[in-house]
């Protein structure tokens, strides 16, 4: 046997050895090795793809990219160095930089499944569901067994508000995976918006039975007792979220918005402040913050928190309104009537606003009298 030949059977030894230590999760050793294949065998393309793999699963990424890219040159029809090179630039959330190397990938092996799915993930991320949807359906033409698949057909079709097909798709996910925490969820989020509140929250308690403390799945569920009119049963749920996450503000928010509708004002006011100690920019909690302050006649405070609430959002004419009604109730009417015209310069069709104007210019000038 002649030197190169043994040279070549002692490369293809230290390649695949350095695959193996790949898989074991030897990341450093498998660079060492093929850093020595590489030396004596730059051309390999395949050794600089599995190099760039490497080099990524230790968060080297640039190393990674540079790796993919020489592959790419050494050879540019091959599959694979495209699709490694979209699947850093995925991670990154480069969505539009992988998706042209999934697609490449894919115009040199078009029946390359992984490619495909990858190809729909990238679509979703841009929000370009129903090409997805196509990339997704192709990919379980070959893969029908394939739970993380069915799983993002079905968050396609529920972004595309087609609910019923989501429920099936969530649904098949859960029959070849059982412990498919975000398939319940996403089952449960698809079913609420069918109006099936009950079948919503048994698929919420599905993903609780699998983690009782998932403050997301609790979150959901409350959500879904408050819109399906069981507001105890909500304002019970969101307790339970910020004792497990006394820093949770939605959970905080959550809760306010039960104890504003069941009129308990106080309660209401003192969590939507728990919301603004965590999040003082939440317009929505400190607007809500100044109904509450309204309905217990705390005009002032009600006026300075419809403030804060206007300096986040200047032009909704929500806020400039209800700031007119307070104001009309503490007697300053040509306050109140420059809220009003603030609300018809936001908003010329607002005929209550117009309404309220007239009557209180009206009163202004009878009291001029």
């Amino acid at each position: 046997m002649s030197q190169t030949m043994i040279e070549v059977i002692g490369l293809d030894d230290r390649f695949h050895h350095a695959v193996e230590l790949s898989l074991k999760g030897d990341n450093a050793g498998a660079i060492a090795t093929l850093e020595q294949v590489l030396e004596q065998q730059p051309e390999l393309w395949e050794g600089w793809i599995e190099k760039g793999k490497a080099l990524s699963h230790l968060g080297d990424i640039s190393n990674a990219i540079a790796c993919f890219e020489q592959a790419i040159q050494l050879q540019p029809k091959a599959a694979v160095p495209h699709y490694s090179l979209g699947w850093i630039a995925y991670t990154m959330g480069q969505y539009e930089a992988a998706l042209s190397s999934f697609r490449t990938a894919l115009s040199f092996e078009p029946n390359w499944v992984e490619a495909c799915y990858s190809t729909g993930l990238a679509l979703y991320a841009l929000g370009q569901y129903e090409v997805a949807i196509g990339h997704f359906h192709r990919s379980l033409e070959n893969r029908p067994n394939c739970p993380d698949t069915w799983f993002c057909q079905g968050f396609c079709l529920y972004a595309t508000h087609r609910y019923e097909g989501a429920v099936q798709h969530f649904s098949h996910a859960l029959e070849l995976q059982p412990t498919f925490r975000e398939a319940f969820l996403g089952r449960g989020d698809a079913l609420k918006e069918l109006g099936d509140y009950e079948a919503a929250i048994a698929s919420y308690d599905k993903a609780l039975k699998l983690n009782a403390d998932d403050a997301d799945a609790l979150l959901r569920k409350a959500a879904c007792l408050k819109q399906a009119g069981k507001l105890q049963n909500a304002g019970a749920v969101y307790q339970q979220i910020s004792q497990i996450q006394p820093d949770h503000w939605e959970a905080w928010y959550g809760l306010a918005g039960v104890q504003l509708k069941l009129g308990s004002f106080a309660a209401a006011i003192a969590s939507y402040d728990r919301v603004l100690n965590l999040n003082p920019d939440s317009y929505e909690a400190w607007f809500n913050r100044g109904v509450a302050l309204k309905n217990i006649n705390c005009l002032p405070d009600a006026v300075a928190s419809y403030d804060r609430a206007l300096e986040l959002r200047p032009d909704d004419h929500r806020a400039w309104n209800n700031r007119g009604g307070t104001l009309v109730n503490m007697g300053r009417l040509a306050d109140a009537i420059a809220c009003f015209d603030k609300v018809l310069e936001l908003n010329p069709n607002d005929i209550k606003a117009k309404q309220n104007r007239t009557i209180l210019q009206k009163r202004l000038e009878a009291s001029d009298q």
